[in-house]
C-alpha cells in the first residue's frame, strides 16, 4: 500500500503494550474526526447519539450501541451527533512474537492487508460484541493485571472475527487506488494548509481534475465537499486555539485563516452549532473535564486519534 503523508504517526500506549484507550465526547476541540487512515487496528465503540462514519467512501449510519471495526489503511472519517464514543487503537504486532508463531498464521494477513475488515456491527446481545464492551471497560479501569486480559480479550475477538467470516479478502483494482491517492494527496495538502484561503478551482487543479468530478469524488470518500471539508478544518483548528491555547476569539480566527470576523461566526456556527464566543466561554467552564482528558491521554492531546491537523505536531 501506499504510504500517504497523513497517515498518523503516534506513539499508541507504549513500545512494550502498543494500544491505546480514548474516550471522546463534545467537549474535546477536535471532536469531529477528519479523514486518515494508520496501519494500526481501530475499533469504535458509540456510546450515545449518532455517529456517521465513511470506511473508505462508504457511508454508514451509527447509534449507541454500535461497534465500528477498521483495519490496517482504511481511509476513515466521521462525524459525531450529539455522540460520545470510545476508540481502542492498537499495533496488531503485539500478539505476535515472531513470524512463525501459531497467532502469526491468522495475523501477518491482517498486516499485510490481505484480509481486513470495515464495517458496523449493530447493536445487539451478541458474544463479540460481549468481547469487544469487555476490552473496552478493561482498558479503561485499568486494574491490577489488566494487560493479560487486554491480550486474552485481543484473541478472543480475532478468533470470533474469523470464525464468523467477518475478515475478508481486499483486492483493490487500479481505478479504486488512483482515486485513493487523488483524494488522499489532498486531504494531506489542506491538512497542511488549512489556514491559507483556496477556492474550488485551485484544489481542483491541485488534485489535477476538473471541479465537478473533484466534488463528486470528494463526497463519495467524505460526504462533504472540499470547501466544507476546509472550513470544518478551520473550524476545529479554532476550536483547539481557544480550548487549549487560551487564545481569543479574534485571535483564533486569524490563526486559521479567516479575516473577517463576522464570516467566521457564521461559519464557526454552521459546524459547531453555536457562536465561537459561547464555545470558548463553555471551553473555559469545562477545563477540568478537558485537562483529565489531557492527563489520562499521556499528557497531550495531540495524541488522540482524530487530531490530524498539522500545526499539533503529531
Amino acid at each position: 500500500m501506499k504510504t500517504f503523508a497523513f497517515n498518523e504517526k503516534i506513539q499508541r500506549g507504549s513500545p512494550e503494550f502498543p494500544i491505546q484507550f480514548y474516550h471522546v465526547t463534545e467537549a474535546h476541540p477536535q471532536y469531529y474526526m477528519p479523514l486518515h487512515w494508520h496501519r494500526e487496528f481501530e475499533i469504535i465503540r458509540v456510546l450515545s447519539g449518532r455517529f456517521t462514519v465513511h470506511l473508505n467512501n462508504v457511508e454508514m449510519q451509527t447509534e449507541a450501541g454500535d461497534i465500528v471495526l477498521i483495519s490496517s489503511g482504511v481511509l476513515h472519517h466521521g462525524v459525531p451527533d450529539d455522540c460520545v464514543y470510545d476508540c481502542i487503537v492498537f499495533d496488531l504486532n503485539m500478539l505476535r512474537k515472531h513470524h512463525n508463531d501459531v497467532a502469526s498464521r491468522y495475523l501477518l494477513p491482517l498486516l499485510a492487508g490481505d484480509v481486513g475488515i470495515a464495517r458496523v456491527l449493530n447493536s445487539g446481545d451478541t458474544r463479540l460484541h460481549a468481547l469487544i464492551d469487555e476490552l473496552f471497560d478493561t482498558l479503561q479501569e485499568q486494574t491490577a493485571y489488566y494487560e493479560l486480559r487486554v491480550f486474552s480479550l485481543l484473541f478472543a475477538v480475532f478468533a470470533k472475527l474469523y470464525s464468523e467470516r467477518l475478515l475478508i479478502s481486499t483486492p483493490k483494482t487500479k481505478k479504486t487506488g488512483h482515486q485513493t491517492e487523488v483524494i488522499a494527496g489532498l486531504i494531506d495538502w489542506m491538512e497542511m494548509h488549512y489556514a491559507q484561503p483556496a477556492k474550488l478551482s485551485e484544489l481542483a487543479e491541485r488534485a489535477g481534475i476538473n471541479e465537478k468530478y473533484l466534488c463528486r469524488l470528494f463526497r463519495e470518500y467524505t460526504g462533504c465537499t472540499p470547501i466544507d471539508y476546509l472550513n470544518r478544518l478551520r473550524v476545529e483548528g479554532a476550536c483547539y486555539e481557544m480550548a487549549v491555547n487560551g487564545h481569543s476569539v479574534t485571535e483564533s480566527a486569524f490563526e486559521i485563516g479567516f479575516n473577517d470576523l463576522s464570516y467566521f461566526s457564521r461559519t464557526f456556527k454552521k459546524y459547531k452549532g453555536m457562536t465561537p464566543k459561547e464555545y470558548r466561554a463553555s471551553a473555559v467552564s469545562g477545563i477540568h473535564e478537558l485537562s483529565f482528558f489531557v492527563s489520562k491521554e499521556r499528557k497531550t492531546v495531540g495524541e488522540h486519534p482524530n487530531l490530524s491537523l498539522n500545526s499539533l505536531e503529531k
